[in-house]
């Protein structure tokens, strides 16, 4: 199952660096099933979405915003149960 970060374009890293610690931390847990990759806001795949500034897709679920640890990781479960995969 494919997880997704797309970030904002022109932004201090330092003002991501606690999304993504969010994201790794629920990625984590689940990296024998999780193909992670990061993107842009501003790239094609991102508009394709509906991405307006910073978010991750989970297998087909996007969640905009600062998402928390939690979040992601019920994403992930309810994506894994879904496809089957646990």
């Amino acid at each position: 199952m494919a997880v997704k970060v797309f970030l904002p374009v022109g932004v201090c890293s330092c003002s991501v660096s606690g999304f993504l610690k969010r994201v790794y931390e629920a990625v984590r847990k689940y990296r024998d099933v999780v193909e992670y990759s990061e993107d842009l806001a501003n790239s094609k795949t991102a508009k394709d979405i509906g991405v307006s500034w910073q978010g991750v897709l989970v297998g087909s679920r996007y969640i905009e915003g600062n998402v928390s640890t939690a979040e992601l990781e019920n994403a992930i479960q309810e994506e894994l149960a879904k496809s089957g995969d646990k």
